[in-house]
């Protein structure tokens, strides 16, 4: 109970700080560059038309419909690769405020992982205008979108804490995290669907909770079927655990990381 007490009195209290962060982290994405914001529109369709082209054009693999095939597994990758290389550097790259005043350090992680997450939405937009150009008939189980990506949502603070937490200490994780999101990419189903995968195989690469996170976003969007929700469940279940546990972790050390960084 102390934690969640702890948590949401440190979400209420800093609220303003929260939006005045995620504002202004976005803000620096765009000053420098002079598409601003589109980039935000622009950069899950050029990651796509790179492995679309890789795959469909030069390997004249994919068949029909490989594009929104592609596209549907990109966005959410895309979110939880870049929340858990940012996440590494979520503490240390406010070593000014934190060494001048006491600040929760969950305020730091939770911008961050909405400043993705909102490059997330806006690719989801996308995404969706892709799938109506396309033709792409939608069922009712795509209500089901929010539902999955909630459960990423969890998952991915959760982790983005641990690894901020570590980032304090060993700044090399943001060096391993970078080879660790190109792995995520080829463990998960993106390029593939899971009937592709030899049967020995499968049941390894659903230990990649990314997998069951894709194949869920395909069954609603382009199967017209449910999600994995047995999957989704156990998932959720973990992600919870692994919220608790990292927030039980933070809480502890803190008000030592201005010593450390």
């Amino acid at each position: 109970m102390f934690i969640l007490k702890k948590l949401w009195h440190d979400l209420k209290e800093h609220k303003d700080l929260i939006y005045y962060l995620t504002l202004s982290d976005l803000k620096t994405n765009t000053s420098r560059t002079y598409l601003g914001f589109l980039w935000w529109v622009l950069d899950p369709v050029l990651y796509m038309l790179v492995f679309y082209l890789l795959v469909q054009v030069i390997l004249q693999r994919g068949g029909e419909g490989y594009a929104v095939f592609l596209f549907v597994a990109l966005i959410p990758l895309k979110w939880t690769t870049s929340c858990l290389v940012d996440g590494t550097r979520a503490i240390v790259s406010h070593q000014k405020i934190i060494q001048q005043v006491y600040v929760p350090k969950i305020v730091f992680i939770l911008s961050s992982l909405l400043v993705n997450t909102l490059k997330f939405v806006i690719g989801s937009v996308v995404l969706f205008l892709f799938i109506w150009i396309y033709g792409v008939n939608l069922s009712t189980h795509a209500v089901y979108y929010v539902a999955i990506a909630f459960v990423q949502f969890v998952l991915l603070l959760g982790g983005m804490i641990i690894l901020a937490h570590l980032g304090v200490y060993v700044r090399d994780v943001r060096n391993a995290m970078q080879y660790v999101a190109r792995m995520l990419f080829f463990l998960s189903p993106v390029l593939y669907t899971m009937k592709d995968v030899p049967q020995a195989v499968a049941p390894y690469l659903y230990l990649n909770p990314m997998t069951s996170l894709i194949v869920s976003y395909r069954n609603i969007l382009l199967e017209q079927e449910v999600p994995l929700w047995d999957h989704l469940l156990v998932i959720l279940f973990a992600a919870v655990v692994l919220l608790y546990v990292s927030l039980k972790l933070l809480f502890k050390y803190e008000k030592e990381y201005a010593k450390v960084i």
